[in-house]
């Protein structure tokens, strides 16, 4: 059983950029977007996916289509050992493609598949090899005011947060921040890990010794593997 990592927050948060840190020999990232990586050489770092020899070649897959991105990840998870962290970057937004694509199509119906769709992506991503860690990254959104919000998960609309609890789904869902301390101009950021009561950030308890920590994923998740992994 795989472990599973949501990291989500607002755009310009410092999301992606803290997979810098990551060792790009040993990660695999599927991009749900065309946007390009927010990874100093990124080029020379992550190649694109290929089939060579029917061996899977490459660290990084473009692509918001359910089939392709499940496939690649079954295919990581039993070919490719070289491969300890799997990222799915902004997730969010195969909801927001299918959204786009099921536009004409008339009925609820859609709704309860774009569910299903997005809900078996996360139970795959519990049910890879042992010692793949996945982590999974989103927007998020305030379904309360801005005098008393409520921050989730990203969804695409009621129907589909009525089908489906998607935070509910995560141990560990970890809030990127940005911030600008006082008596400073420039803004920060930090990864928070538990909640302040008004969002569904958590951690398992006793993980994380600090509610905020530094954007570094590596260190994120060698704390997560070592917390899991210790005899206490």
């Amino acid at each position: 059983m795989s472990a599973l990592l949501g990291l989500c927050g607002l755009s310009n948060s410092g999301k992606s950029t803290s997979l810098k840190y990551l060792d790009s020999k040993s990660t695999f990232i599927i991009s749900c977007t065309n946007k390009q990586l927010q990874i100093p050489g990124f080029r020379k770092k992550y190649q694109k996916v290929k089939v060579e020899d029917g061996k899977l070649i490459g660290n990084w897959l473009v692509s918001n289509e359910y089939g392709t991105i499940q496939k690649i990840m079954k295919a990581i998870s039993s070919s490719r050992p070289d491969i300890k962290v799997l990222v799915i970057d902004d997730a969010n937004y195969l909801l927001s493609n299918a959204t786009f694509k099921d536009a004409l199509v008339k009925g609820y119906e859609k709704f309860t598949i774009q569910a299903k769709n997005y809900y078996d992506l996360i139970e795959l991503s519990l049910e890879l090899r042992d010692d793949i860690t996945v982590i999974f990254i989103s927007h998020i959104e305030n379904c309360g005011t801005e005098e008393d919000p409520s921050w989730r998960l990203y969804t695409s609309g009621k129907m589909l947060t009525s089908k489906i609890n998607l935070d509910g789904l995560f141990s560990y869902l970890l809030y990127a921040e940005r911030y600008i301390p006082d008596g400073e101009d420039e803004v920060q950021y930090h990864i928070k890990t538990r909640t302040d009561g008004n969002d569904t950030c958590r951690s398992v308890a006793g993980c994380f010794k600090d509610k905020y920590v530094e954007p570094n994923m590596k260190e994120i998740v060698d704390t997560i593997n070592k917390f899991e992994n210790s005899d206490i």
